[in-house]
C-alpha cells in the first residue's frame, strides 16, 4: 500500500465537485444527442409519410390516366398490328415523315393482351420531329416509343435550309384478345 493520504478535505471536497459537474455536464450533452437522434427520427418519418402520399397520388393519377387509354381490338393479333402499321403510316403521312421502311417484329402475349412492336426507318425534317412525336404520345390506340435512333441524313443539295434527319423508332402497340 502507499502511504498517500488525502488530508486536505478541500482538495477532496473540490474532485468531488469536479467529478459531479463533469458527469452532469455528460448527462447533459447525452440528452442533447439522443433529442437531435429523435428529432432526425420525426424528420425521417415526415419525409417518409410524404413519399407515401406522394406515391398514393401518383397511383391515382396513373389510374385516372389509364382510364382513356386504349389497345388495339382485332379478332388476331396480326390483324392488330396490320391495323398498327396502317395508323403508323397514316400518322407519318400527316406529319410530314418520309417512311422508307416499316417492319414487323414480333408480337407476344402478356396477360390478357398481347404486345406488338414494329420498327420504322425514315425521313422527317428537323422542324417536324417534335410534332411527329407529340401526335405519337397522343395517339389512341396508346403506341409506346420503345427506342428511338436520330441521325443526320444524307443532303441531296448545298444550301438546303431544311435539315432532315434520319430516324429510327420501335414502337410498342398493344392489342386485347
Amino acid at each position: 500500500m502507499t502511504g498517500f493520504i488525502f488530508r486536505d478535505t478541500a482538495a477532496v471536497w473540490r474532485m468531488a465537485q469536479i467529478i459531479v459537474l463533469g458527469s452532469c455536464a455528460g448527462l447533459i450533452v447525452l440528452g442533447f444527442w439522443v433529442w437531435g437522434m429523435a428529432a432526425d427520427r420525426q424528420s425521417e418519418i415526415a419525409t417518409l409519410e410524404a413519399r407515401i402520399a406522394l406515391a398514393a397520388q401518383v397511383d391515382t393519377q396513373a389510374t385516372a390516366l389509364g382510364d382513356g387509354i386504349s389497345f388495339y381490338e382485332s379478332e388476331t393479333s396480326q390483324l392488330a398490328q396490320s391495323e398498327m402499321q396502317s395508323d403508323m403510316q397514316d400518322l407519318a403521312e400527316e406529319n410530314q415523315v418520309s417512311l422508307e421502311v416499316i417492319r414487323a417484329d414480333q408480337i407476344e402475349r402478356v396477360g390478357a393482351n398481347v404486345r406488338m412492336t414494329l420498327t420504322l426507318n425514315g425521313v422527317v425534317n428537323e422542324t417536324q420531329l417534335g410534332g411527329y412525336l407529340r401526335a405519337l404520345a397522343d395517339h389512341n390506340p396508346m403506341i409506346v416509343v420503345d427506342a428511338i435512333s436520330l441521325r443526320r441524313a444524307r443532303s441531296v443539295g448545298r444550301g438546303n435550309d431544311q435539315r432532315p434527319l434520319a430516324i429510327q423508332l420501335k414502337l410498342i402497340g398493344f392489342a386485347k384478345q
